[in-house]
């Protein structure tokens, strides 16, 4: 479709986060995200008709594909492609084929600041979203990535299936969805080779974060786990994620911060202990300084 063919209207369609929760057939356990597959038939956007989402979005085309508008340039994906799209940004529906299949997760800005991400001041999602759409073209290890990651947050987040960590592996995998995908595009920008081992000891050092955070604060434990020093651990995980092993530990801390807090049968003290800092003004201190609010405060925030 031309620019001159395409439609000129005022009115732009809202697309909302609650609409897409009411197609979930399922109980979700947070409510700020979902993993869901869509074909032709249950594809709700209309061609020719400008639409605004209130939330974010990935998807990834398993068949077919789809031509969409932004900004008047055309954009055209297939099978194999994956697309960022960050939210309130107008766009057309141009075409979709009879045969398309794609799985998509949504997310809700909240959901980005409970996982750790400040959506105003995150440099990962500064970067993502300065531009209207990224697409990944012929990228079978990062699509097979982002497969798994988005088939294994569609199970955590379903209240029937039972998971004791469930929230810090939602944390987990939405971090590494959201990281792959930077990464891809800072590769892009800035070629560095990552080598298997570079990235066999991301994965590792994410796992043993991800299962040692509450105990372990210092980055030497971790660096002791994996059999490297110190210097060596950050210098690979900052090449590979563009953060230092520390910010990473404290990003997860300060998440499971605030989801202890949300716990009415837990005071600050208590939270302090079950996370290891030394005494509660050390740990009001860590909150204050990566939440931007004293534990107290966001407690009345966020709860009352």
């Amino acid at each position: 479709m031309s620019k001159k063919s395409r439609p000129t209207s005022d009115f732009v369609s809202q697309l909302a986060f609650d609409e897409v929760l009411q197609q979930v057939e399922f109980d979700l356990r947070i409510k700020e995200f979902v993993v869901m597959e869509i074909d032709k038939a249950n594809y709700i956007i209309q061609p020719n008709i400008p639409y605004r989402s209130d939330y974010f979005c990935i998807f990834m085309i398993k068949k077919g594909g789809v031509t969409f508008r932004l900004d008047d340039k055309s954009y055209e994906v297939s099978k194999g492609d994956i697309v960022f799209c960050p939210m309130l940004e107008t766009f057309w529906l141009d075409e979709i084929t009879e045969d398309y299949d794609a799985k998509y997760i949504f997310f809700s800005l909240n959901f980005i600041s409970d996982a750790g991400f400040n959506y105003k001041s995150n440099n990962v999602l500064k970067s993502l979203s300065s531009d209207p759409t990224h697409i990944i073209r012929n990228e079978s290890e990062v699509y097979r990535k982002l497969d798994f990651h988005l088939d294994e947050l569609k199970v955590l987040n379903d209240k029937e299936k039972d998971n004791y960590y469930f929230n810090e592996m939602i944390w987990h995998h939405f971090s590494l969805v959201i990281y792959e995908i930077d990464n891809h595009f800072k590769k892009t920008e800035k070629p560095h080779q990552v080598t298997n081992r570079e990235d066999e000891l991301t994965t590792s050092f994410f796992k043993l974060v991800q299962g040692h955070f509450k105990e372990e604060h210092n980055v030497q434990f971790y660096a002791d786990k994996l059999f490297i020093s110190r210097k060596y651990l950050t210098k690979v995980i900052n090449k590979t994620v563009f953060k230092s092993p520390r910010d990473i530990i404290h990003q997860v801390l300060a998440v499971e911060a605030r989801l202890l807090l949300r716990n009415p049968n837990l005071n600050i003290a208590e939270v302090a202990s079950q996370l290891k800092f030394s005494d509660q003004a050390s740990f009001s201190k860590f909150f204050k300084k990566h939440v931007g609010r004293s534990p107290l405060e966001y407690r009345k925030d966020d709860l009352y």
